[in-house]
């Protein structure tokens, strides 16, 4: 199968996040096996599965290639083609998980039936996780094993779509959940209940005033060039006529590398205490809870690492680039292993409808990665 082929098959797969990716799982594994190359999954949910392999010796300093198999969904989008039915169109080939990022994992798939396993030096290392799209759950499930994982590597390759530039920078990504429990009651009685919408309000206004000071810590590397915030979604109450007893609040942080995350979260937690007092004063039943849903720390390998000078000499560039939308990179790096995002396709196509990737990009693609491989020799 060539790339093409294997791109096709893997579309064909509707690995969307939080759905079951164990029959792309298997494909990989067969597909793999039918080569001389062992791999195995790695079960993290019920039907959910991290797939591990390694080719060649039983040497420390091999290099990763890593890339995720979830997909995020295509419902409410108006696509021209099926979605998990590859379509080819001149030089595009359209599907979800096209650009972000089955075209890295078909990419890699196709190199292996070149790779000379009994000449290899250092060992090659692909994994290939679920659930990145909705906070790096797979990987991070994963990072036990590979804290341990021997022989170790010593580079790593995330193929998430950079247009094949080399990215060393990218933000990280924390996401929160916040709920007010208030007390019920009759609306014409308001000094009867606590509203917890009206305390839920206060504290977006504070998230509000907190950006505007973020705002002025800039890194001009980034765009935006700040550590940001969103609130992306609140619910609460059930009638107009009713005070609202429950409030939920999700908002994020994505915060650029070397910011003092914690400082902020400890300033927050602090608003949400005197907040919570406050709601007590009114009635003792009154409560915040605060869940921190997922972390996915941000990318920031220097400039001078070693996988960088490799990077760039067989990527035949000068430049090195940063990105704010959040990898599985920072994970692998904070691990101990020198990491870079380097990947076919434009993160301006991921997760909109009609999502293609160019065949130029996969080729550059190979071509790279075959130069990479060939530096285990």
């Amino acid at each position: 199968m060539n790339t093409e082929e294997i791109l096709r098959k893997l579309i064909s797969y509707k690995t969307v996040s939080e759905t079951s990716n164990n029959y792309l799982a298997d494909f990989i594994i067969k597909f793999l096996k039918c080569l001389g190359i062992k791999a195995i999954k790695i079960k993290g949910e019920e039907g959910r599965f991290n797939v591990y392999c390694k080719i060649g010796p039983n040497v420390d300093g091999g290099i990763i290639l890593s890339g995720h198999t979830d997909v995020v969904p295509t419902e409410g989008q108006e696509w021209k083609t099926n979605p998990f039915e590859l379509v080819r169109k001149k030089n595009k080939l359209f599907g979800r998980g096209s650009a972000d990022m089955k075209g890295f994992i078909a990419v890699v798939l196709s190199l292996m039936k070149g790779i000379k396993k009994e000449h290899l030096k250092k060992p090659l290392h692909l994994i290939f996780s679920y659930d990145e799209e909705i906070g790096c759950i797979g990987i991070q499930k994963l990072i036990p094993f590979l804290k341990k994982i021997k022989p170790k590597p010593k580079f790593c390759i995330v193929g998430e779509p950079t247009e094949m530039k080399l990215v060393n920078q990218h933000k990280g990504k924390k996401n929160f959940l916040v709920t007010f429990h208030g007390v019920e009651a009759h609306s014409s009685l308001i000094d009867d209940g606590v509203n917890s919408v009206l305390f839920c309000s206060e504290f977006v206004n504070f998230l509000k005033n907190k950006q505007v000071i973020l705002k002025k810590r800039k890194n001009k590397k980034f765009s935006p060039n700040y550590t940001t915030i969103n609130v992306g979604k609140i619910n609460g109450g059930i009638a107009v006529n009713i005070i609202p007893k429950k409030c939920k609040i999700e908002f994020e942080i994505r915060d650029i590398p070397d910011f003092q995350t914690h400082t902020l979260l400890k300033e927050i937690k602090k608003f949400l205490f005197k907040l919570e007092k406050d709601m007590k004063k009114l009635n003792k039943k009154c409560f915040i809870e605060f869940e921190e849903q997922n972390d996915f720390p941000p990318l920031n390998t220097s400039d001078n690492q070693e996988i960088i000078s490799l990077c760039l000499k067989n990527i035949k560039s000068n430049s090195i680039e940063t990105v704010s939308f959040g990898t599985e990179a920072g994970i692998f790096n904070k691990l101990g292993f020198q990491t870079v995002v380097c990947g076919p396709g434009s993160i301006k196509q991921a997760h909109r409808p009609d999502e293609f990737i160019e065949l130029d990009q996969l080729k550059k693609c190979e071509i790279f990665l075959k130069k990479i491989i060939n530096t285990l020799y």
